[in-house]
């Protein structure tokens, strides 16, 4: 009779527990959702994400350090996880463990780096040698030009533009696709197009334009659809020299200028301008996502450095005073890396900072990653810093 009765009382119990065991679960589900939405502002999802990539990275491991000649020539930007370098002897690229993926050697005086998405363009900035590699394919380009280079920039999707000149012409742009592949030539006899960018797909090609307007000095962007003979139309930007010109996107251009970086629609529209008259720019990073970083100095000498980032509107989201000189910055995904002789600052966009850590190794260069990482170069090496 015993026996009949704890079989029957069993069941009842196994119920009460899975109840009590329910609904501490979805206790625990409330809470937590509770929790991130309460403090959805100061959680970090790349630090989880860091935790799994970088797992096994250690002081002594191999991943995240490369080896490469030290020149004060070279030029470095973030390819992927991994680093493209350009050089006086031409463009190398490495994976995320430092092990050479590409290489193509070209003699450079004034080597220039740009990067897309799996390739490196590297160009002798006033010379004749241009070059680029992908991580993927190898060599895409070798170019030997007639006369020198001028500029050359690589589109989101490897496409490829250079500006120089040839006998009879002021100014020569060139497109290539992203298989190497020349696509487009635009000759100009009258006027010179020393400042250019290509579109995704190069569909589309802009290049800046020197003149005068009743005797003052004028520039402009001159849009092309690698489609058509004649250019599409001409972008007004002012009497100010260009210092670079980049896509945005298919349909935005961002023009940094000595004095006032512009955002423009590809009908003319402008988006918004930023104006730094008061100051002097010493370095720009566009790599941020949907913003643009400015280093600039309240004088030509001295340390009286500032740090602002801007959105496409042209307004601030974030500003700092830096009271040191800025060696090096670098923009990639919500974070900007500000380095210094004493050490390197990882900021938000907001310009509120996220990590820091101490510049034992005199590091000069630093190169953000999007996940909030950074790869640090000091003489002929760089290693890994994570937050």
């Amino acid at each position: 009779m015993s026996d009949n009765v704890s079989r029957m009382h069993t069941p009842q119990g196994k119920k009460l527990l899975r109840r009590i065991l329910l609904f501490s679960l979805i206790l625990l589900l409330v809470l937590g959702g509770c929790a991130l939405y309460i403090f959805r502002d100061s959680l970090n999802t790349d630090a989880l994400r860091r935790y799994f990539k970088y797992l096994n990275v250690t002081e002594t491991s191999h991943t995240g350090h490369f080896s490469f000649d030290a020149h004060s020539g070279n030029r470095y930007a973030g390819l992927g996880d991994g680093l493209a370098l350009a050089s006086v002897s031409g463009v190398t690229v490495f994976d995320a463990n430092g092990a050479e993926q590409a290489s193509l050697q070209m003699q450079m005086s004034l080597p220039e780096l740009r990067v897309g998405k799996d390739a490196a363009l590297c160009f002798d900035a006033g010379g004749t040698s241009l070059c680029a590699v992908s991580r993927r394919k190898g060599t895409i380009l070798q170019i030997t030009s007639e006369r020198a280079i001028l500029d050359a920039d690589i589109s989101a999707d490897d496409c490829v533009c250079y500006s120089t000149s040839e006998s009879g012409y002021r100014s020569v742009l060139y497109v290539y696709n992203a298989a190497g592949a020349k696509t487009y030539r635009w000759l100009s006899s009258s006027r010179y197009l020393p400042v250019c960018t290509v579109s995704t797909g190069a569909k589309y090609l802009a290049a800046v334009a020197y003149g005068q307007q009743e005797g003052m000095f004028q520039s402009s962007v001159v849009l092309f659809d690698t489609a058509q003979d004649e250019p599409l139309h001409e972008l007004p930007l002012g009497d100010e020299l260009i210092f670079d010109l980049e896509f945005l996107s298919d349909d935005t251009l961002l023009a940094i200028g000595e004095q006032t970086a512009s955002w423009l629609k590809l009908d003319g529209t402008l988006l918004g301008r930023y104006s730094y008259a008061d100051s002097y720019l010493k370095d720009f990073d566009d790599g941020g996502s949907g913003f643009l970083t400015l280093c600039l100095n309240m004088y030509k000498a001295g340390s009286r450095y500032s740090v602002v980032t801007l959105g496409t509107d042209g307004t601030e989201k974030g500003s700092l005073f830096i009271g040191e000189e800025i060696l090096d910055l670098s923009a990639a995904g919500k974070y900007i890396a500000v380095l210094t002789a004493s050490d390197l600052r990882i900021y938000d966009e907001t310009m509120t900072l996220y990590a820091s850590t101490d510049n034992v190794a005199a590091a000069t260069d630093v190169i953000q990653r999007a996940d909030g990482s950074a790869i640090l170069i000091s003489g002929g090496s760089g290693s890994l810093y994570i937050p």
